[in-house]
């Protein structure tokens, strides 16, 4: 166990400076690092680290380019975090006979309360938005109203010695060195965005400037009149509710538990982040108003195990290419997708109808394994929906239905109501058949895989019980009625969240989060026949986090947080887990900001593992898993010597007890430790 003297220490951290009087400091930049906190914390998944680039990268450029909410469209609105349907009709309804001055006008909307201005703050203004080079398309200064240039240039690389490298390349050894090197140019402007990312994952080879294992490229025209977007290059899309074609982050089940069942669609987007899979390549176009159509083309190389001649499995998501055995199927075959998009904006809601068309340059196997029954399998496959969004009086009511080429379907319905002044309920339900094949969707629901093989009913609740104490909760129950990963039979499970935020002062909140999740798992036993059986349990993972965070002055803030969590398999013994941590920021001018961590935890194996979602570098979102016995301690320091530049830089240490070695294959490091760091630059004029 952890020794006394180490938690003492941690404890002590938080109250050094208690008697120091308190200002809240505040920025987009802390907003959007709250909101993506809250988002991707609640996943206990490193997974959703990639797809959560895609929503700090949206959330920043549109904390950049502010929504002027005295034009702004629906569709602009929505855009908006904390912003429906409902809000944004409400809202143009409201600057008809009052348009805003200032930006807290828009408490006056009903339905506005000031948690959500919070959440909307950093990305709405009422500025208003040049357009005296309208329609001047062969004007240069339209093309460059509003013009910025951005490079970033990042290394990671972690510096303990791992296996991989430490054996040959014909044996199964990394080919590149340990750093991970990530850059991106970037050109935009109120019209037009130019960009070029480029990635060396850890391991990979780079030979020059064009030798990185992934490079991602665009130009797009945007907000022209009725030609909302045309990107020549690498794209991303969402539409509806995600359950025909969603590329790119999306918030989930977590802390935000009435906001999240319905998706506001973000459409068609230049694509730019690291992210290598989630994209598509080739040209799309948005054109329209009331009446919004658009149209996509994709031909794009894909990475796949072989099985045999043209036979693969279905393309990686992983993107790496470290080993030769790896390299060697690097973009091995080709995908092509082609399809569209049209949605009507009426008086009783948006309607929108979705359709594509997916070719693959080999044969997909689906594998042999029960949990792949389902699976698609084949050269091709298409898929269409239908989704609406609108009102029923108060009622914001959302749904999207959708059929796969195998005649597989999948939907989802649902409506997000306020009961009352102070309190907001949702519901949804969700049915997405163990055939139904949308493997570029990503419907709401527990899987985090694409949405099939799924039925679910959801119910969340938020009440404000006065202007410092909130509660909010939901409860999920699912059934899987086909085998899925681990499991080789029908399973189900139960998901609950409850959750109470006290604002005990301006300077000082905290909240207490409690969690509990039951679903089937398998166990293996001697039956009562005298044979090795498999059978069906309940694994349960239940947390509770207590967390403070004290604004000690304008310059430092203060976190603490101690979680607990009681993990149980099937037919096993009970294991726990504990995290404590003790954080500080301190802003030691407007130039230089100083993060810095220490956390102690305890846990009786992996499956009592413990998480924590941690300061880092720009795009870069690290949601660690930690188990075993130990320590880790990190710091950040983002510097700003001037108005162009800006420098990050990381270093982090995790300590092991009572280990020879962390991580296993080739990634296992000799001895307890574990350390790497991180620096990065951005350009900005």
């Amino acid at each position: 166990m952890i020794a006394c003297r180490k938690i003492a220490f941690l404890i002590l951290i938080g109250c050094v400076s208690s008697s120091l009087t308190a200002q809240v400091r505040d920025s987009a930049k802390v907003q959007i690092e709250k909101q993506l906190e809250e988002a991707l914390e609640e996943q206990e998944t490193e997974e959703g680290e990639l797809a959560g680039e895609q929503l700090a990268q949206f959330l920043e450029e549109l904390a950049a380019n502010p929504v002027n909410i005295n034009s702004a469209s629906v569709n602009d609105l929505l855009q908006i975090p904390g912003f429906n349907l409902k809000l944004a009709r409400a809202l143009i309804d409201y600057r008809k006979e009052n348009p805003f001055v200032e930006k807290d006008d828009i408490l006056k909307v009903s339905g506005i309360g000031r948690a959500t201005y919070t959440r909307m703050r950093p990305y709405i203004t009422v500025g208003g938005v040049s357009s005296r080079f309208r329609d001047l398309y062969t004007n240069p200064n339209y093309w460059l109203d509003g013009n910025s240039f951005e490079y970033i240039t990042r290394y990671q690389q972690e510096l303990n010695d791992q296996r991989g490298y430490e054996i040959p390349d014909s044996s199964g050894g990394y080919l590149g060195s340990q750093g991970k090197y990530y850059q991106r140019f970037r050109m935009s402007s109120r019209h037009l965005s130019i960009n070029l990312t480029q990635e060396k994952d850890a391991g990979e080879t780079l030979n020059g400037p064009t030798g990185f294992d992934y490079t991602s490229g665009h130009i797009a025209l945007k907000e022209n009149g009725k030609l909302k977007d045309l990107v020549i290059g690498d794209y991303a899309l969402n539409f509806g509710q995600g359950l025909v074609l969603w590329t790119g982050g999306a918030f989930g089940k977590g802390r935000e538990v009435v906001g999240t069942t319905s998706k506001n669609e973000r459409g068609l987007r230049a694509y730019g982040s690291a992210q290598e899979t989630d994209f598509f390549r080739g040209i799309a176009a948005t054109y329209g108003e009331k009446i919004e159509t658009t149209f996509f083309y994709s031909d794009r190389p894909r990475t796949a195990s072989v099985i045999e001649g043209d036979t693969t499995r279905f393309p990686s998501s992983s993107g790496f290419h470290r080993t030769l055995n790896e390299k060697d199927r690097r973009n091995n075959i080709d995908q092509k997708t082609y399809g569209g998009r049209i949605r009507i904006d009426t008086p009783v809601g948006l309607f929108g109808a979705t359709g594509y068309r997916t070719e693959f340059s080999s044969y997909i196997d689906r594998g042999n394994g029960l949990s792949n029954l389902y699976d698609f399998e084949g050269r091709d496959n298409s898929v269409v929906g239908f989704d609406y969004r609108g009102l029923i009086g108060t009622v914001l009511a959302f749904g999207e239905i959708g059929q796969s080429q195998n005649g597989g379907k999948g939907g989802i319905v649902g409506i997000e109501s306020p009961i009352g002044f102070s309190t907001d309920f949702t519901m949804a339900y969700r049915n997405y058949g163990r055939n139904f094949q949308s493997f570029m969707g990503d419907g709401f629901g527990e899987s985090s895989s694409d949405p099939q093989n799924e039925e679910g009913f959801y119910i969340g609740i938020r009440h404000g019980l006065n202007d410092k104490v909130s509660l909010s909760a939901y409860v999920d129950q699912y059934k899987f009625d086909a085998p899925r990963s681990g499991i080789d039979q029908p399973s189900q499970g139960f998901d609950v969240l409850g959750l109470m935020e006290v604002d005990f002062t301006s300077d000082l909140n905290g909240y207490v989060l409690i969690r509990s999740e039951t679903k089937d798992d398998t166990f293996t036993e001697i039956s009562e026949r005298g044979v090795m059986e498999e059978f069906i349990g309940e694994q349960r993972r239940s947390s509770i986090r207590t967390q403070i965070e004290y604004q000690l002055n304008k310059s430092v803030r203060l976190r603490s947080r101690i979680e607990l969590v009681e993990s149980q398999g099937a037919n096993e013994a009970k294991e726990y887990g504990m995290l404590l941590y003790q954080d500080i920021r301190v802003q030691a001018s407007s130039k230089l900001q100083i993060d810095a961590r220490v956390t102690v935890f305890d846990t009786d194996s992996f499956d009592s593992r413990v998480f924590q979602f941690e300061n880092d570098l720009l795009y870069v979102l690290s949601n660690t898993a930690l188990s075993g016995q130990g320590q880790r301690a990190y710091f950040v320091l983002n510097y700003e010597p001037t108005d162009f530049l800006e420098i990050w830089f990381k270093y982090s240490l995790s300590v092991f007890e009572n280990v020879n070695f962390v991580s296993s294959g080739l990634n296992e490091i000799q001895g307890n430790k574990n350390s790497d760091f991180g620096i990065q630059a951005r350009l900005k004029f």
